[in-house]
């Protein structure tokens, strides 16, 4: 008989995953019409989205490397949840919170005001990131060869994001009612709590990184050359380029359908923002990343991605044909296959073809690749798109894109399975388990 039991080694992981991502779910996907709110224009939260990444970009290979070598991964996971406490803090004190009419782009450029805004915001994000590569290396460390049970571990932090958007929805409109504005502070007092409570749980993370092993450089040089692995990273470009646009812009998007056809719906505008993330994780992620082991183990990574591209066409479409903001709602169920499978395959892949000693180098790549590129890119196409063509237009046109590009991927990896040979790195690699270091993992969650 099956009982349901809980690696009590995987535990703080799963604790970890809840309060970290919950805890960005206050801020992150409530960025754009908190500067919407402050009067910045889709073209400057384009902008901003896009160079507060360069930071980011840099900080995610350096982060691995660094961590790689002086073997200090834990220790570095507890400074960047210091540093997003720090952030959220100032976060709350900074003035201006709304204004009656958007600023010109010139005059908001002048603005010391918004460039401590911007700063401040640079600053979490950038931790936050440091953070994403950290936690994705010691959760893979945990696993051992168990890898592709990684989404089991991830979907912990589906849970706290859905729970904590929703909740934090329902709290700005509730003590928004009767003024012209949302007042977000109430969400970032949630942010700063949970992030709080995570610094206790980092501490109590097992100490799993291997001290005794060094990267094989020549393995690693060989990993990067492949055309396989190059072909990976350039498809998780294109990941955080569509993802950007639901990130960034699906607020924004919702906001302009209340505004245009059903004005009824601004006085609860933000618990459906909430609720579209709540739905995303628990009718998306959650079933997808407990799903992921199963598929992943039957299913090569990169048919996953044609299934993800094929998704967001299906995803942006039924974006430029609704009117009412509630119909968005049913659309976010499919979050778990243009999100959550697609990045615990990208998670997983990354894990198996990694050198050992090098883990925390190609997952700092990996991320570099969707969030320090694809996702900024994203970022400073759409920002020029809603404003050029309005936000329901240009979903149209990248449900057409998206399709094509799906198009064009299950092309190219047709032809590279039929005259690229070497489809098993493991058995053309030094990625060897160190048993001791990692310790078993059984079956359980």
């Amino acid at each position: 008989m099956y009982t349901f039991q809980i690696d009590k080694k995987l535990l703080p992981m799963k604790i970890h995953f809840f309060l970290s991502v919950g805890g960005a779910a206050p801020i992150f996907p409530f960025l754009t019409t908190i500067s919407m709110q402050r009067g910045y224009s889709s073209v400057i939260v384009g902008l901003m989205f896009t160079l507060f990444t360069i930071p980011a970009l840099l900080i995610r290979p350096v982060i691995g490397t660094i961590t790689d070598k002086y073997k200090c991964r834990k220790t570095a996971l507890i400074l960047t949840i210091a540093m997003n406490c720090l952030a959220l803090c100032a976060l709350m004190f900074i003035p201006g919170t709304h204004v009656e009419k958007e600023i010109d782009d010139n005059d908001v450029i002048k603005s010391p005001l918004f460039w401590l805004f911007f700063s401040t915001i640079a600053i979490w994000h950038t931790s936050g990131n440091a953070e994403f590569v950290l936690e994705n290396t010691i959760c893979v460390a945990l696993l051992g060869e168990n890898t592709h049970k990684f989404g089991k571990q991830r979907v912990w932090g589906a849970v706290g994001w859905g729970t904590t958007s929703f909740l934090c929805g329902a709290v700005v409109d509730w003590f928004s009612r009767g003024q012209d504005y949302k007042n977000y502070t109430p969400g970032m007092i949630i942010a700063l709590v949970m992030n709080i409570l995570d610094l206790y749980v980092a501490s109590k993370f097992e100490d799993v990184q291997n001290r005794d092993k060094e990267t094989d450089t020549g393995d690693m040089k060989q990993v990067l050359t492949n055309i396989r692995v190059l072909s990976f990273i350039f498809w998780v470009v294109v990941f955080g380029f569509l993802n950007a646009f639901v990130w960034h812009y699906l607020f924004w998007y919702m906001e302009d359908l209340s505004r245009m056809y059903h004005p009824e719906t601004i006085s609860y505008i933000k618990t459906l923002e909430g609720l579209t993330q709540t739905i995303q994780c628990f009718g998306g992620e959650v079933p997808f990343f407990f799903l992921s082991s199963y598929i992943l183990k039957r299913v090569d990574g990169m048919k996953v991605f044609s299934l993800m591209f094929f998704g967001f066409a299906v995803r942006f479409f039924l974006y430029s044909i609704i009117k009412n903001p509630v119909w968005v709602l049913p659309v976010e169920f499919l979050n778990g296959l243009t999100y959550a499978l697609a990045y615990a395959a990208a998670t997983s892949y990354s894990a198996e073809i990694t050198p050992v000693g090098a883990e925390g180098t190609l997952q700092g790549i990996v991320a570099t690749a969707l969030l320090g590129i694809g996702a900024p890119i994203g970022s400073f196409v759409g920002g020029f798109m809603f404003d050029r063509f309005s936000s329901i237009t240009s979903f149209g046109i990248l449900s057409g894109i998206a399709f094509a590009i799906c198009i064009i991927h299950i092309i190219e990896n047709q032809f590279i399975n039929r005259y690229c040979k070497d489809k098993k790195f493991k058995e053309n690699s030094s990625h060897i388990v160190d048993h001791n270091a990692v310790g078993d993992v059984n079956d359980n969650l």
